[in-house]
């Protein structure tokens, strides 16, 4: 099971520790989140380490559909009604900014980078397309409303982003990586305080960030009463429709679909984790049915951090641990 991003693809290589160090800031997971956060410092000349327990890139990040999107199901309205206008737009003002970022450091990296709309579409619950086409509006972004999508499924219609961008992100990550001061196979055992004991070092550090998929240090934080996991399937499929953007489903459990070169990626047969679901055979019967001359050339899986309140845990770790910080719950 190799997802399409990890098959032939040259992986950069690190060091892992072997000794004691000092530094301002240590970033804790080399995933997306703890490869941006040390590039943006090395950026601004902030001293940092990046600790990671195995490889770069090894979870999560090189297993997701690699979409780079503000438009995050139906999130809009949600997030409107049980935080107010004021938060949703903030919300949205963020990830827009975070999106023209990734615009302008993926114009120098070979990695795909290509833009397509985005839609969210629902098989059975027009009002939920129609409240969040409102609640877009009063946060003060245009969205369109689209009564069909292309696609091999009856629909009810559709919320599109215009101009939203899919890319390759390993290509990507392990070009911002180069240079960067990370060592792999260096596994976190204990934090006591902002001290890191690893197998063969410590590391001491002024500040902590904790990227890791989920947040790991128990004590502090309650994450496992605040987070839950979420398991997703993907199959890539040769000979089969140019869907000419990207789709999902507002039902979790539904499907979404996007190309990458020749190939269709169909996503879905989610579950949370640790109860039954879809899984893969739930794409291969889809694929079956509606592409029958396609052919199966990768399937893997990712596991996501749920938030309760679909908004992602980006700070202070706890309220008793000021030097801390984390990063996750970003709900797929």
């Amino acid at each position: 099971m190799v997802s399409l991003w990890n098959d032939n693809i040259e992986r950069p290589e690190f060091p892992s520790l072997e000794k004691d160090i000092k530094t301002d800031v240590l970033i804790i997971g080399g995933g997306i989140v703890g490869l941006l956060t040390a590039y943006f410092l090395q950026e601004i000349g902030v001293p940092y380490v990046l600790a990671e327990k195995g490889k770069i890139c090894g979870g999560t990040t090189g297993n997701t559909t690699a979409k780079i999107t503000f438009q995050h199901g139906l999130v809009y309205d949600k997030i409107l009604r049980s935080r107010g206008a004021e938060i949703a737009e903030i919300y949205l003002r963020a990830n827009m900014a975070a999106f023209e970022k990734y615009g302008e450091m993926c114009k120098n990296i070979d990695c795909g980078y290509e833009r397509r709309d985005n839609y969210v579409y629902s098989r059975s619950d027009r009002k939920k397309l129609e409240d969040e086409m409102s609640a877009l509006a009063q946060i003060g972004y245009k969205a369109k409303f689209c009564e069909s999508v292309p696609l091999p499924v009856d629909t009810v219609g559709a919320v599109c982003f215009k101009e939203q961008a899919q890319f390759h992100p390993l290509k990507f990550l392990f070009s911002i990586a180069k240079g960067l001061n990370i060592y792999e196979h260096t596994f976190v055992r204990e934090m006591i305080g902002t001290t890191a004991v690893t197998d063969r070092g410590k590391i001491r550090a002024d500040k902590v960030i904790v990227a890791t998929h989920f947040p790991f240090i128990n004590k502090h934080g309650s994450y496992f009463l605040k987070l839950y996991q979420h398991r997703s399937y993907v199959i890539a499929l040769e000979n089969a429709a140019d869907v000419g953007g990207m789709y999902v489903d507002e039902c979790r459990t539904g499907f979404s679909f996007r190309n990458y070169g020749s190939l269709l990626l169909l996503s879905g047969g989610g579950h949370r984790t640790g109860k039954d679901g879809g899984n893969w055979n739930e794409l291969r019967r889809f694929a079956e049915k509606y592409y029958p001359h396609s052919q199966e050339k990768y399937f893997w899986a990712a596991q996501d951090c749920m938030s309760l309140d679909d908004m992602p845990y980006i700070g202070r770790y706890s309220k008793s641990t000021p030097e801390m910080y984390a990063a996750s719950g970003f709900n797929k």
